[in-house]
């Protein structure tokens, strides 16, 4: 697939998965949906990836759904009470995508990220940079619809079941500052600028990584989410004895234990 409103670069063991469609805010449509599925896909077959970045171009990161195309039910000739669902199911499929990449995933949030479209994405990372003059909010209650794009799960499970609640629920706008302290993102920088430096910094930091173990780790912090101590504790025990005979961990300690013995 040729993409027209999305780019998809790879360097090293970093792809960078860009929206691309500044001239509408980066609003979702069908085609740039097709088009992330699409990416998506061809990162979680690519088995020698560390992390994706989800930027944006542009002064904001993602408006949402664009409010002219079916995804904002205009122009549905479906009549079947389950048109909305349908079309909600087909949407659903990219935070699916982007929330099971095995790898680690990275939005940085060059502007604001409003409603399902557009904080859903971002939220769906595994981590969130966001600029300082950036904001979050939902819009739903305003429509008298419910929240969608998983956020009804992905939010609280950031913040707490209140938190999510009253941004859904009143459409309260979180500054950067207070989606820090709330959890809702991980880091505030000053501006574009600053993040892209963020960025690449953690390209570097994160490219030399050995894939195998980085892809194991993020797979043990999801399960310990749900899992008991005692099984927790197992799994990293079977996880760790992989590692321990890599020929990356054995390079690693290596470099490390001379560094110490230098000391």
């Amino acid at each position: 697939m040729t993409y027209k409103k999305i780019r998809l670069d790879v360097e090293g063991k970093i792809a960078r998965l860009v929206l691309n469609r500044p001239e509408k805010l980066n609003a979702l449509d069908p085609l740039m949906l097709e088009e992330l599925l699409d990416a998506l896909h061809k990162v979680a077959i690519n088995d020698d990836l560390n992390a994706l970045f989800l930027q944006s171009t542009g002064r904001l990161f993602s408006a949402g759904v664009d409010l002219d195309t079916p995804f904002f039910m205009e122009n549905v000739d479906d009549p079947s009470v389950f048109s909305g669902t349908r079309l909600l199911n087909w949407q659903h499929r990219v935070i699916l995508a982007l929330y099971e990449l095995p790898i680690v995933t990275i939005s940085a949030l060059n502007g604001t990220a409003v409603g399902g479209g557009g904080l859903g994405l971002a939220m769906a990372c595994d981590l969130r940079i966001s600029i300082r003059n950036a904001q979050f909010w939902m819009v739903p209650m305003m429509l008298d619809v419910i929240q969608d794009f998983g956020l009804s799960w992905l939010v609280q499970r950031q913040t707490s079941p209140s938190r999510a609640l009253q941004m859904a629920l009143l459409g309260s706008k979180v500054t950067a500052e207070q989606a820090l302290d709330w959890g809702l993102v991980n880091e505030v920088v000053d501006d574009v600028p600053a993040l892209d430096a963020r960025m690449d910094a953690l390209a570097a930091q994160l490219d030399p990584m050995g894939t195998d173990a980085l892809r194991m780790l993020k797979l043990i912090l999801r399960n310990g989410e749900q899992s008991q101590l005692r099984d927790q504790l197992g799994v990293e025990a079977v996880a760790n004895g992989l590692t321990f005979q890599s020929r990356e961990f054995k390079d690693r300690k290596s470099a490390y234990l001379s560094k110490l013995r230098g000391k």
